[in-house]
Parts: structure tokens; C-alpha cells; sequence
């Protein structure tokens, strides 16, 4: 009696889906960390007509900060990595149209974000805005940013934490890209495929103050030094 073998067919379907946005196109992988795909073949053309951020826009309640000297209110290092950080997680979506507490939901509302500024700049805003300077490689601290200030979906911006390693060859950093807000390891100064980023400083981002702690009282001396007979004791705080 002839054998009947049945075959059974296994489809595999995987769905990818990119988008060009702030000069990255990003390929949904689940891949939290993986370094993005450089634009080009594959961009909608939707996303290539629109450009990858938003127009400048003034953020509702607040003094623009969009002129040539005004650079925003005074911030130090730990409150823009602590508002960097307030966006990690939460499942903001990329988008130059939307917004969340007022700040354009892009690469440059995030960074303006976290600076806490006036208004929702650009990549290539943010030196017309008297926002930024130039920096060394050497001078980054917290809360100072590589930036690639060309416009549109040709330019990002990425919020610098601290150094990764001791040779400088990598960074912890912050960015919104259309995979979502990252803090993860980056080469310094960016994924290759980008274009150039320099590194650039907020004028208006102060050092953290650090109060020394309080020693106490020291150099305790014993003696009779009021004349009244009984011993004194003398400390120097």
C-alpha cells in the first residue's frame, strides 16, 4: 500500500518598514541599539519632500528663544540629562508635525526640549538662534550636543551624556530618532553615513555647583584658656 506523505508549507513573513527622518532611515528591526541605515533608497516620498524635522516652532507658554541673542533660560548639566531622560520609554513617536509638553516630537524638539528652550528650533537653527558655540572634542561635558547642522532630513543632532570609554572613541548619548528616544553607546562623533557632527554647547547650560560636604568640627584643642579654672575646649569648624 503506497505511502501518502503530506507537506505542509511554512510561510515566514517579515515586515520592515523604514522612514527618513532628521538624515536617518530607520529600519524596524526590534533592534533598540542597532546603528541606524543610512538614507536614501527606500525614503517615501513623502518623507523626502517633507524633510526629516518640523518648522521652528514656539513652544506654547514660553518666551521664543528664536533670536539672534536670546539663548534660552539658564539650565545646569543635570537638569538637561534628567529632561533627556524624562522622554526614554515612554513611546513618543517620531513625528515633525506632533508634539508632547510643546516640544516638536523630532530630533531638534528633543534637543530643544531638554535645553529647555523657548521654542522648537532646527538643526540648522540652532546657530541663528545665538543657541550654540563651537566646542573641542575635549571640552564635551553633559548636556552639550554633536550636531550635524545641515537642514531638513539631512541633519541631527544628538545630546551628549559622557564618554563611553577612556580612549573617546564612543559616547553615551540621547536621541530621537523614528525608531524612537535612545540613550545608547555612539562612535564618536556619529554613525558613519551622516554627514559631519561637531560638537557644540547650549551658552546658556551652567556646571552643576557642588557643595563640599561639611567637615564638622576639627583641630579640637583641650585647656584652660578663660581663667575660670575649668578646662575649655576650642574647635575650628
Amino acid at each position: 500500500m503506497p505511502a501518502h506523505r503530506s507537506l505542509r508549507s511554512v510561510s515566514l513573513s517579515i515586515a520592515i518598514t523604514a522612514s527618513l527622518s532628521c538624515g536617518l532611515l530607520s529600519v524596524g528591526t526590534g533592534l533598540a541599539n542597532a546603528a541606524p541605515v543610512p538614507p536614501g533608497a527606500g525614503a517615501s516620498a513623502e518623507h523626502q519632500a517633507s524633510g526629516g524635522q518640523g518648522p521652528v516652532t514656539p513652544v506654547p507658554g514660553m518666551k521664543s528663544s528664536f533670536s539672534a541673542t536670546a539663548a534660552g533660560p539658564t539650565i545646569t548639566r543635570s537638569e538637561v540629562i534628567d529632561r533627556a531622560q524624562s522622554w526614554v520609554g515612554i513611546g513618543l513617536d517620531y513625528s515633525w508635525t506632533g508634539s508632547h509638553n510643546g516640544y516638536r516630537t523630532d530630533c531638534s524638539g528633543y534637543v530643544s526640549m531638554a535645553w529647555r528652550l523657548g521654542t522648537s528650533l532646527t538643526t540648522d537653527t540652532f546657530a541663528g538662534a545665538g543657541v550654540i558655540e563651537s566646542i573641542s572634542k575635549g571640552e564635551l561635558k553633559a548636556g552639550d550636543a554633536l550636531l550635524n547642522d545641515n537642514s531638513g532630513a539631512n541633519g541631527h543632532v544628538v545630546l551628549f551624556e559622557k564618554w563611553a570609554n577612556s580612549s573617546h572613541t564612543s559616547y553615551i548619548g540621547y536621541e530621537f530618532t523614528p525608531s524612537g528616544v535612545h540613550h545608547r553607546e555612539i562612535p564618536y562623533p556619529y554613525f558613519s553615513g551622516y554627514g559631519t557632527f561637531l560638537p557644540v554647547r547650549n551658552k546658556s547650560v551652567i556646571d552643576d555647583v557642588v557643595v563640599p560636604a561639611d567637615p564638622g568640627m576639627t583641630s579640637l584643642t583641650a585647656g584652660e584658656f578663660t581663667g575660670d579654672t575649668k578646662s575649655d575646649l576650642i574647635a575650628v569648624e
